[in-house]
């Protein structure tokens, strides 16, 4: 098991990340109501497919499919249509206390003093990857509190980097279209892939 290097040429045509809530659901069978359970395992997954080329380039998509071995090898996966915030929080943000398995938000400072994050900007925290459920404003200091869609698989202690730019989780290769071969060029694969948990 290993992991792989993204081809500098892996450049998406569509991308969709999509969080999954590991959860549980129990019905009445005599009343109906419903009682939901949050396992607290989100993982992310995520849908791309790579625009048609020109023919030489199937062989390297070929030997990307491939070297995954299935399931066995992995590879670091950014949103690529959003790889850094919408919003203008830069610098260099940590953790600013510690936070438990399930916890909805980030305490975060060393971010730009006022600076902003907007719903849906990822943020990347000790190889988890998250995404902002709604609008926030740093402070004048550059700290403050980060809701967050998924919540957090791992505990993480107070100080940990928090990565603004490219934050990557680690993907296995779930299913693959393989490189369709037309006269001349080579048709756009298309992935699915699923954090490696």
């Amino acid at each position: 098991m290993s992991l792989l290097t993204l081809p500098t040429a892996f450049v998406p045509r569509t991308c969709q990340l999509e969080p999954v809530t590991n959860q549980r659901l129990a019905a009445s069978p005599f009343a109906g109501s419903e009682q939901v359970t949050d396992l607290l395992n989100d993982y992310w997954r995520m849908t791309v497919s790579l625009p048609d080329s020109p023919q030489a380039w199937g062989a390297w998509r070929e030997a990307f499919i491939a070297s995954f071995r299935g399931q066995v090898n992995w590879v670091a996966l950014h949103h690529f249509v959003r790889p850094q915030p919408v919003g203008t929080m830069r610098g260099t943000p940590t953790l600013s206390a510690d936070h438990a398995q399930g916890a909805a938000a980030l305490a975060i400072t060393g971010g730009t003093a006022g600076g902003t994050l907007l719903a849906g900007d990822m943020l990347g925290v000790g190889g988890l990857l998250f995404m902002v459920q709604s609008d926030v404003t740093l402070d004048g200091s550059g700290a403050g509190s980060v809701p967050i869609v998924n919540r957090l698989r791992v505990a993480q202690s107070s100080g940990a980097l928090v990565t603004w730019d490219r934050p990557t989780a680690l993907f296995r290769l779930m299913s693959s279209s393989g490189v369709p071969y037309m006269p001349g060029m080579a048709g756009g694969p298309s992935f699915e892939f699923k954090e490696k948990i």
